[in-house]
């Protein structure tokens, strides 16, 4: 992808939409954008999405939505490489979300290794991130050593996962 490919599919799929989804701010604004993502993300390739999950943490934030709308094992393995790469909780949460709905069980590596990394830095996202785990642990029954999360933390990743899968149904 050139240039300006990159750039056209930054200012497309990106730009618009990236203040309201990133981090945790999807709880607040994302449910009334869920039609124009369900649109975007149809018109975005597997190519597209996995350039947005290789690029900063504004990319990667829309990089995780529109991932779960196109799906496939080159886009999942995209997903849970930026999760488990990811430097902070404003492209974390929706990392960890998409990971857990394209990966399931096999999301629990890049959730531990980014849990790992967030508690030494202190990016703040790690209670998200033990919710994800904990969804994984008892859905799939997979052991992890992150701890329970809060309550607080577990209605958290739960509203996400909730707009993930309307974002799936479009």
């Amino acid at each position: 992808m050139d240039q300006g490919d990159t750039d056209e599919l930054i200012e497309r799929c990106v730009v618009p939409f990236y203040l309201d989804m990133m981090g945790t701010n999807a709880l607040r604004y994302g449910r009334p954008l869920i039609a124009a993502l369900a649109e975007v993300s149809r018109g975005a390739t597997p190519a597209d999405v996995m350039a947005l999950l290789r690029d900063g943490w504004r990319p990667r934030v829309m990089g995780a939505w529109y991932s779960v709308g196109v799906g496939g094992p080159e886009v999942t393995a995209a997903v849970l490489h930026a999760l488990a790469t990811s430097q902070g909780s404003l492209d974390a949460p929706p990392l960890a979300t998409a990971a857990v709905v394209l990966a399931g069980p096999e999301a629990i590596e890049a959730l531990e290794q980014y849990f790992a990394a967030d508690q030494a830095e202190g990016w703040g996202a790690s209670g998200v991130i033990a919710a994800a785990a904990d969804h994984v642990r008892r859905h799939h029954h997979v052991a992890t050593p992150l701890p329970l999360p809060t309550d607080a933390d577990e209605v958290t990743f739960a509203a996400l996962l909730d707009i993930a899968r309307r974002l799936q149904t479009g």
